[in-house]
């Protein structure tokens, strides 16, 4: 018996997720010449920042300890010296708010000894599972259309659906800051990993004051192998 013959087609579907939440590692650095001063101006360091966040609209369950760790630098050899940091994390819903939390600490700063970093993270995104069952869909129908065009130049119909394999997503990062869009479409096409869309978008045109910044969106693609059975047109 003849095998049977085939046509088997990739489709492609997309959705779109948004910002849910924005992360901020935040790291307080102390230098002293003993571990036991370090340990002690690296806690009020904390204490104080965490007392700032709080009286500048950043909850509790906002905030997440993120370790503590002591080093003495190589450099240091020749002298005393030791280093303590500790370090927070922010995940915020709300950027404005979050920003404006993260500018209040800089005043917390004091001469040589301390220093304060803030490292933006990618942001969490979110999209609901109707949203990803939808994009598979519409990566089906992407497919069925490939083969239809595909049996009439070939002269064959359709047949029944033989196979179907959900393939992996690709993604373009944001270019919101934590999560720079290196690659462009690289993911998507197979160059590069990396990959979503839109940065934080702009407002209505008009006067800056009008401006109002969008939250950052990505798009992510799903592909959809289908194998469709074929048969002659006679």
């Amino acid at each position: 018996m003849d095998a049977q013959r085939y046509i088997e087609v990739t489709g492609e579907g997309c959705f779109t997720e948004t910002a849910s939440r924005y992360v901020a590692e935040v790291s307080f650095e102390v230098r002293a010449a003993k571990k036991e001063t370090v340990l002690e101006e690296v806690r009020e360091f904390w204490t104080a920042a965490i007392a700032s966040l709080r009286e500048n609209g950043i909850a509790d369950s906002e905030i997440a300890e993120g370790g503590i760790d002591y080093f003495r630098p190589w450099y240091w050899r020749k002298k005393p010296g030791q280093t303590g940091t500790r370090k927070i994390i922010l995940k915020v819903p709300d950027f404005e708010r979050l920003n404006t939390a993260l500018e209040a600490l800089e005043p917390l700063r004091s001469g040589e000894r301390r220093s304060l970093t803030v490292d933006l993270k990618q942001p969490e995104f979110d999209s609901s599972s109707d949203v990803k069952s939808n994009a598979l869909s519409a990566a089906f129908s992407d497919a069925k259309t490939k083969a239809e065009t595909l049996a009439q130049q070939m002269g064959v119909k359709l047949g029944d659906v033989l196979h179907v394999e959900e393939g992996r997503t690709a993604r373009r990062r944001s270019g919101f800051s934590g999560d720079d869009d290196w690659y462009g479409d690289g993911d998507r096409f197979g160059g590069y990993g990396g990959a979503v869309v839109l940065a934080a978008g702009g407002g209505a045109a008009g006067d800056d004051d009008d401006f109002s910044p969008a939250d950052p969106t990505r798009d992510i693609w799903v592909k959809c192998r289908v194998r469709f059975s074929v048969t002659s047109n006679a």
